[in-house]
Parts: C-alpha cells; sequence; structure tokens
C-alpha cells in the first residue's frame, strides 16, 4: 500500500533508558518513530532524547539511501539545516563577549558595501537586524541565488540585497529569510581572521565535544557514514535520492550547513541547559549573552482565542523560536535541506533536548519532535501530532497531484501566444538575480535559468502569452508559470510564479522582475 513501509528498511537498535522527568511515563519513543516512519514511508531517520544530561533514548531507523543496504545507525550524520543558524549567532556572542562587536552596531561598520533597498536602512541595519527575521523582505526573497543549485558567493549575496525590494517596513513584521545569515557568517569571518567553518570547529564544536559534526559537508572525514536527501514528486510512494548538484554549498554554511548526528546534539542541547558552560566547565558564553540569544525579539505568531483562552505565542529570537506548549517553555529550530528536514527542541524547565533528522523531505522529524514534546511537556500526549501530520500529508499529496495535473493542462478556453514564438526568444535580466535565457529546441522554446542547471526547461504554452516551465527533475515539485509581457508587438519582460503552493518558498521566481535586454 501506498503509505506501508517497505520491508527492506532496517531498523537499528534502540536504547531506552530509565531516568524520566518528573518521573512521568514515558511516550513510546520507538513506537511513535516507527508510526511516523510508516506513516509518510520515509527513507531513514535518527533520533535522540536526553533529560537531564542523560540519554534516554537513541533510535535508528530504515537506510542512508534507498535501494543500498547501508542503515542509517546513531553514528550517521544527517544535516541539520537551519539550526544551523543558532550556531552562528552563538559565534556572534562569543565575539561580543570578546568585545569585537556589538548586537546594535550597525553591519556597515564590518561590511561597508552592505546595502539594502533603502538607504536609511543601509545605513540602520545592525547584526541584530540580520539574525531576527525583520528586515521587511518577502519569505525567502533571494534564495534563488543559492537554490536548488545557485552559485551565488556570500559576496554575490551581499550584492544582492540592495536590489531585493521590501514588502513591509524595517522591523515591521516577521519573515522568514536565509540570506541575511550568510551575511552574519561574513561579519563572524571579518571580525574574527578566521573562516566560519573554522571558527564552529574549534570555538564552539571542539569545546562541546561535538567531535563527529562537520561544519559543512566538505569537513566530513573519510569514513564517516552520512545521509543522503531523497525527494519525491507529488504522490510518489517513496524518495529519490536527490540530484546532488541541490546539496548546499559552502554559501549556505552559516545559514545552514552543519552536519551532525544524534548523539552530538544531545551534547549541543545539554551545553544550552548549562547555560553555556560545556561538560567540562568551560564557559563559552557569558550569561549576559546566552540569556540575550533566548530573549524574544520578533513576533512570529500571537494569536489568543478570547473564547477559549488558548493561542499560539511564538517569537524569534537570536537564532532560536520561542514559545510554550501545555504551559512549558519551548525553544526550538526546524531545518530543511534539499532531501532532508531536521527539528531540534528544547523543554528547559524539563531538562530535555529532543531531535530528530529524516532524509527526506517531509515531516517525519518534526512530527516526531513535537510528538514527543507534547507528552514529556505536562506528562500527558494532548495531541496526536504523528497521526495529524500522516493524514495531513496524504491529503496534501492528493491536493498537489490534482493541483498540478489542473495547472499543467491548458484551460478549455485557452488562447494561443499573441506572438510567433521566435518573438519571445532573448535574453532577459533581473537586477538581483541576473539573467534568464528564452531560447527555441526544436518546435518549442526553452528556458534557462542562468544560475542554475537544474532550472532549465522546456516552455510549454498555456494561455496566451502565459507558458508553463516544467523543469526535468519532477522530484523539485518547482514547476512554474512564466508570463510574457507584450507591448507594441514586442515581449519586454517576463514574470514568473510557482505554479503549485507545495512549492518550497525557496523558489521565490514571484520576486523576479525580468526584463528585455
Amino acid at each position: 500500500m501506498k503509505w506501508q513501509l517497505a520491508c527492506a528498511i532496517a531498523l537499528s537498535a534502540v536504547t531506552i533508558l530509565p531516568a524520566q522527568a518528573d518521573d512521568v511515563t514515558p511516550p513510546d519513543y520507538a513506537g511513535e518513530a516507527k508510526r511516523i516512519m510508516s506513516g509518510l514511508d520515509a527513507t531513514g531517520m535518527t533520533a535522540a532524547v536526553s533529560i537531564d544530561g542523560k540519554l534516554v533514548y537513541s533510535g535508528a531507523y530504515g537506510s542512508i539511501e534507498d535501494g543500498k543496504s547501508a542503515p542509517v545507525t546513531p553514528d550517521t550524520l544527517f544535516p541539520i539545516a537551519s539550526i544551523s543558524k543558532a550556531f552562528t549567532t552563538t559565534a556572534l556572542a562569543m565575539l561580543v563577549d570578546e568585545g569585537k562587536l556589538a548586537w546594535d552596531d550597525p553591519v556597515r561598520k564590518y561590511i561597508p558595501e552592505f546595502a539594502m533597498y533603502d538607504p536609511w536602512v543601509s545605513e540602520h541595519f545592525t547584526v541584530r537586524d540580520a539574525l531576527t527575521h525583520r528586515s521587511g523582505l518577502p519569505l525567502g526573497a533571494g534564495d534563488l541565488t543559492i537554490w536548488p543549485d545557485g552559485n551565488a558567493t556570500p559576496d554575490d549575496v551581499i550584492a544582492t540585497l540592495k536590489y531585493l525590494r521590501p514588502t513591509t517596513g524595517f522591523r515591521d513584521g516577521y519573515a522568514y529569510d536565509n540570506l541575511l545569515y550568510i551575511v552574519a557568517g561574513e561579519i563572524i569571518e571579518r571580525v574574527s581572521g578566521t573562516s566560519w567553518t573554522d571558527f564552529i570547529t574549534s570555538r564552539i564544536f571542539a569545546p562541546v565535544g561535538m567531535n563527529d559534526c562537520a561544519a559543512d559537508k566538505t569537513r566530513i572525514r573519510p569514513g564517516q557514514a552520512f545521509a543522503t536527501g531523497h525527494e519525491r514528486a507529488a504522490a510518489d510512494t517513496h524518495g529519490t535520492p536527490i540530484d546532488q548538484r541541490m546539496a548546499f554549498s559552502k554559501t549556505w554554511d552559516a545559514a545552514g550547513g552543519i552536519w551532525c548526528t544524534s548523539g552530538d546534539m544531545m551534547k549541543w542541547g545539554k551545553f544550552w541547559l548549562d547555560g553555556g558552560v560545556t561538560a567540562s566547565g568551560t564557559r563559552l558564553l557569558s550569561e549576559e549573552q546566552a540569556k540575550a540569544l533566548w530573549t524574544g525579539m520578533t513576533p512570529v505568531a500571537t494569536t489568543i482565542s478570547p473564547a477559549t483562552g488558548k493561542g499560539n505565542l511564538v517569537l524569534y529570537g537570536l537564532g532560536w523560536f520561542l514559545s510554550n506548549t501545555e504551559g512549558t517553555p519551548i525553544v526550538y529550530h526546524s531545518g530543511g535541506a534539499p532531501g532532508v528536514t531536521s527539528n531540534f527542541i528544547i523543554l528547559p524547565a524539563k531538562k530535555t533536548v529532543i531531535f530528530a533528522s529524516s532524509n527526506d523531505y517531509m515531516s517525519t522529524a518534526g512530527a516526531w519532535t513535537r510528538h514527543i514534546a507534547d507528552a514529556l511537556a505536562n506528562g500527558n500526549q494532548d495531541a496526536d501530532v504523528v497521526g495529524l501530520a500522516i493524514a495531513a500529508n496524504a491529503k496534501a499529496n492528493s491536493e498537489a497531484v490534482a493541483a498540478l495535473g489542473k495547472a499543467v493542462a491548458p484551460p478549455k478556453d485557452a488562447k494561443r501566444p499573441t506572438l510567433p514564438l521566435n518573438a519571445y526568444v532573448g535574453t532577459y535580466r533581473d537586477p538581483w538575480y541576473g539573467t534568464v535565457t528564452i531560447s527555441r529546441r526544436g518546435k518549442g522554446l526553452f528556458i534557462d535559468m542562468g544560475r542554475s542547471a537544474l532550472l532549465d526547461g522546456p516552455l510549454t504554452p498555456f494561455d496566451g502569452d502565459t507558458f508553463a516551465a516544467i523543469w526535468p527533475d519532477k522530484t523539485m515539485k518547482a514547476d512554474a508559470f512564466v508570463t510574457f509581457t507584450v507591448k507594441d508587438g514586442k515581449a519586454v519582460g517576463m514574470k514568473m510564479k510557482a505554479i503549485s503552493d507545495i512549492t518550497d518558498f525557496s523558489y521565490d521566481f514571484h520576486d523576479l522582475e525580468l526584463k528585455r535586454e
């Protein structure tokens, strides 16, 4: 059946030890892990829970790559993606402690060429602003420069920012971004005189004892097993290994480049429960800076129902989300890389750390960690998070198949293109992205997104001057509409937008303003 777990998936040993928070009945760690794996037909997952510094659960499931016999083990490295952002803010906090920078220093103090769209914002944009998703830019703005296989360098990212139009006022609201964390990584390099990867490795991994982690994929040691990410086209019943061109480049490092084992993530959690002090007693962060990173800066969700009194209060701090579950404070961050999702949760009042990572781009890790957190927060399983995630995934896939099929098929009253196909051929430029080329191939048109080899494909007539860009790799689920602007009988520009709502926000086609050269 569609959601049954393949018999060939190997299950490694599961460890459950007796220590539990407040002597509550432990949740069924392994049973829930197997349920989410089976329900989503996931390829593999690593997971761990520690309470009061003691490992109470360690589990590893499935295979590191579909079709291969190598099983996931507790020693398998997984990308933690955006959970890496907390390492970047920790590095900055260490530099603050050393008096080498301040959170409210302008970014231009360290990167003189830094500029945003608004000159006033450029002058007043601080280090803190770069970390708190309140820049005014829309969700994922500019990610196409580095996603899915964009070739932008950190210098390119910095040069891009001044062309990205804000959609809200500066410091007015929350919209998640990646590019400004790349800027933050550049600040670390310029202030410390060492690379971000070297700083994280020597100044954080080594003293915390995270000896198996790699600051980016190039730092994985020979012989270390690591997971391959898997994507799937809508309604596929199993994951397909990603095209390796999709793997994060070094440009992503400060925003999402770290790889870790579940055991080392438990050490990271213990470091935070101890207020920035390592297991050997070395203080890496002052109490002031440890508190600063867990202080809410940007409201993410602040809704409260007058009828029930229940609400969803979420703030973003410096590299962390801050909220509560069942009255218990919760500090967390999720991560998504090509073919991988991770989730990391700390319940400070319960001295509890929860982590999972799955080598499928689905809710496997997030559902399991939230399910376990719900149980450990107050000793009760108040919500069947795993069951809800399985149902939601099935519903989303069904809707996505229908939506994609409908979108790619031209409407019954579709109009013909207003110009001969050769009239659309040419080079179109966006100031932050660069060039997109339209050419003739055979009897049709072909689009070449200049920064990406994966985003090259045929243009299929859809309706009038709107065409559908159908990328060869269906697992990206990122097909896009391309609408040409026609003026006085000439194609003078074009706009793009994702066809489906399930397309990842980092495919920010809609932010492009392409003009014909």
